[in-house]
C-alpha cells in the first residue's frame, strides 16, 4: 500500500468564487481535474459573484 503524501507537496488549486487557494482532497481523487472550488458553500455561491 502506497503512503500518502504530506499535505506541503499535494497538489493546490485556487478557488473560482474566493480566489484561496486549497489542497488535493481522498474525496476528489476520482475527478480532481474537474473541481473548480474549495467548499459547498463556494459552489452554492458560485452564481451570486457573477
Amino acid at each position: 500500500m502506497a503512503r500518502s503524501r504530506p499535505p506541503s507537496e499535494r497538489p493546490t488549486k485556487v478557488c473560482a468564487t474566493c480566489g484561496r487557494p486549497f489542497t488535493w482532497r481522498r474525496k476528489w481523487a476520482r475527478d480532481w481535474d474537474e473541481v473548480r472550488y474549495c467548499s459547498e458553500r463556494c459552489r452554492r455561491e458560485r452564481h451570486r459573484e457573477a
